[in-house]
């Protein structure tokens, strides 16, 4: 017998009517969604930002204990143009177990500031050495050191390592005042992002952290914070008030925001450019920008380390080889 029964009919797809409202939803809960997910990940790469220093700062407490109080330096582009600087001694020395602890993810290597101010001293960096990377202008690392601890005299160090900036993050390997008065001019004024001079030290502090314009602060205690800078009523203000310079400084509690490193210092803090004997090699030479105490250790400077080629680990030591 046949069978009556109806064949059924065929599925019909959607309408255009259909897809459109179905794309519009999903489009609505990006546009909800991805903020959030942009700043999970921005949280992310800060609180990665803040391992790294914490790792940053053992180091530095493990070489100041080995070292009789002495830590590592920077090179400033004194020896060389592509530069290895106080993170890289803390990594070739063992202290720093790898060398990723020395970046922030958050880093865009360079920031807009380092490009500029390596473009115009023309200080350059590598990842590697000897394997044909193209050098890029700024410094390798991410973390600025505060300029009076590496000048390493241990009698710069305030009584309270709670409060003194060991280092922080960076638009260039080391910093000398403690503000942001770049940031906060260009926030204000809306104009080109270009670091000032002859104030230049003000631009080395990295605010990259956009959440808030913060940065990740590596205090010579040990411990690691977040430091946001204020936003003044007044232009004038930016240097001294964008921040609170009696809980976080540089040198000395309340210190003026637009310092130099050469400043001298009417207080615990003596002229100590002219201090003497200085650090020298063993024939007596002064390598550039080592105004060290007489019994510096010379393997922690990174200048050393590049004039008589004892980096161990850095450059790429399997490129060198070729």
């Amino acid at each position: 017998m046949f069978s009556t029964r109806r064949a059924s009919a065929a599925p019909q797809g959607f309408t255009l009517i259909e897809l459109l409202v179905v794309v519009a939803i999903i489009a609505l809960l990006i546009s909800i969604l991805l903020p959030g997910l942009q700043q999970a990940r921005e949280q992310a790469k800060r609180v990665k930002c803040g391992a790294n220093l914490r790792s940053v700062g053992q180091a530095m407490h493990s070489c100041w204990t080995d070292n009789k109080g002495y830590g590592p330096t920077w090179d400033d582009g004194g020896v060389a143009r592509n530069m290895l600087t106080w993170t890289d001694v803390l990594f070739d020395t063992g202290y720093l177990g790898a060398y990723e602890a020395a970046l922030c993810p958050s880093d865009k290597r360079p920031d807009d500031l380092a490009r500029e101010r390596g473009s115009a001293w023309g200080f350059n960096f590598v990842d590697k050495f000897g394997v044909g990377q193209q050098s890029l202008p700024g410094v390798r690392g991410s973390y600025a050191l505060n300029a009076i601890i590496h000048w390493n005299h241990p009698g710069d160090r305030f009584n309270d390592g709670a409060r003194q900036v060991c280092a922080i993050d960076g638009w260039w390997s080391w910093f000398g005042s403690l503000n942001a008065q770049w940031l906060m001019s260009w926030r204000i004024t809306g104009r080109p992002r270009a670091f000032d001079y002859p104030n230049w030290e003000a631009t080395m502090v990295g605010w990259r952290h956009p959440r808030d314009y913060s940065a990740n602060t590596l205090y010579v205690d040990g411990h690691v914070a977040v430091l946001t800078p204020r936003m003044p009523e007044r232009l004038q203000d930016i240097p001294n008030k964008s921040i609170d310079n009696n809980k976080s400084f540089t040198w000395l509690p309340a210190e003026p925001g637009t310092r130099m490193d050469w400043d001298p210092y009417n207080g615990e803090i003596l002229d100590w450019r002219g201090r003497v004997p200085r650090w020298t090699l063993e024939n007596g030479q002064q390598l550039p920008g080592q105004f060290m105490p007489a019994g510096f250790p010379p393997e922690l400077s990174a200048n050393y380390r590049t004039v008589k080629k004892i980096w161990r680990e850095l450059p790429n030591k399997d490129a060198d080889r070729k």
